[in-house]
């Protein structure tokens, strides 16, 4: 799929991997909507910075866990540019408890990252497929994670909901082939602010177990995403992005 004119909607678009993400989509060409939550400065101030570059872009509000504000949303984008092309599910969550400590995680902190990181990846894949079958064709891209992969990462919750997430997306390739193409990358730990200044212990083992003693940068994730989206011969794949962890 050649990107240019095509319209893209990248949920939790406003910061970190779906800032850098909403940037180059705009870059190629792409109108690109930036979808938040709650951090309205963060998805206006990538819209600023996208617009002062040439670029296309518009904020849109909706908790992807809310399919009253997926319906609202889509109806947004459809309104004002017709219908999205492409999808990169980006918004996520999770809770930092050991995987031990089966009882420190709440009932309503599982609840929370299923909703945001599986039914979220579900409601607004479901709501791009209708408006891409009417467009004649579409990109799902996922974002997923390596901790969907191995039995590590933040919390027991997240590393479930990713393994969903990565099965949701061969499941969604097969049933909306061939107009539509859905494929997954699975970031490690990813070189951020805050995995840098906030995390350390975490940083020290990722660069420990890494064969190139380095964390993959939003950049690096970012072209595969981008690949994903250009490609017509991959779908139902899931493209790991780890520095080599997985190893």
């Amino acid at each position: 799929m050649n990107i240019n004119n095509k319209v893209a909607l990248v949920t939790g678009g406003g910061t970190g991997l779906g800032r850098v993400i909403s940037s180059v989509l705009a870059s190629q060409g792409a109108t690109v909507w930036i979808n938040y939550r709650e951090s309205v400065s963060d998805a206006e101030d990538t819209v600023s910075v996208i617009q002062k570059t040439g670029g296309t872009a518009f904020a849109v509000q909706a908790d992807v866990s809310r399919s009253a504000d997926v319906e609202a949303m889509f109806a947004t984008i459809a309104n004002s540019s017709g219908g999205v092309d492409i999808l990169v599910a980006n918004a996520g969550t999770t809770v930092f408890r050991d995987f031990s400590d089966l009882d420190g995680v709440t009932e309503e902190e599982w609840d929370h990252v299923f909703a945001v990181n599986v039914k979220g990846t579900w409601l607004t894949a479901r709501r791009a497929a209708t408006q891409m079958r009417s467009r004649g064709s579409g990109r799902i891209v996922i974002i997923s994670s390596v901790a969907g992969l191995k039995s590590q990462g933040s919390s027991l919750p997240y590393c479930a909901s990713k393994a969903s997430v990565i099965h949701m997306t061969r499941v969604l390739a097969k049933a909306l082939a061939p107009t539509i193409l859905v494929n997954s990358v699975a970031p490690g730990l990813l070189d951020t602010r805050w995995s840098r200044g906030h995390n350390p212990a975490t940083v020290a083992s990722f660069l420990n177990e890494s064969p190139l003693h380095a964390m993959p940068s939003l950049e690096d994730v970012t072209q595969q995403v981008i690949a994903l989206i250009q490609t017509d011969s991959m779908t139902g794949q899931v493209v790991v992005v780890d520095a080599g962890v997985t190893l």
